[in-house]
């Protein structure tokens, strides 16, 4: 059986976003344009996000602050483009969770310091245990 650390948890959950962005994107490009499945995509993203905000520890340190407007940013941006039907917005967005995404990514594959179980010089630090 194999386990997940809360990193490779918090990484399926962006990788997720991004594909039902995607697959939002998709929608409205078939003729004619699907913009139930768009709208599902696009709440399914938001319940995603709402997830990760609902998980943040605030007593983490200044991360879980920065966390917290990303996630309104990204939710509000796709509630603005659930109403405009408009891909702009969910562009922009796949492009800043890809960002997020990537620095989680190189946040993992920085050592952990083995007495503080912190990340080393990293703005992205989680407490896990690997």
């Amino acid at each position: 059986m194999e386990t997940s650390t809360t990193l490779d948890l918090v990484l399926m959950a962006y990788d997720r976003i991004i594909d039902n962005l995607n697959e939002a994107l998709e929608a409205l490009e078939v003729v004619p344009k699907s913009y139930d499945v768009f709208s599902d995509k696009l709440t399914k993203s938001q319940q995603i996000v709402a997830a990760l905000d609902d998980g943040l520890d605030d007593s983490q340190g200044e991360l879980p602050a920065y966390l917290t407007s990303f996630y309104s940013f990204v939710r509000n941006k796709l509630i603005e483009s659930n109403m405009d039907k408009s891909s702009d917005g969910v562009k922009e967005v796949i492009s800043v969770v890809e960002q997020i995404r990537e620095s989680w990514r190189h946040s993992a594959e920085i050592p952990i310091e083995e007495d503080s179980a912190t990340v080393n010089d990293n703005p992205l630090s989680v407490n896990t245990v690997r």
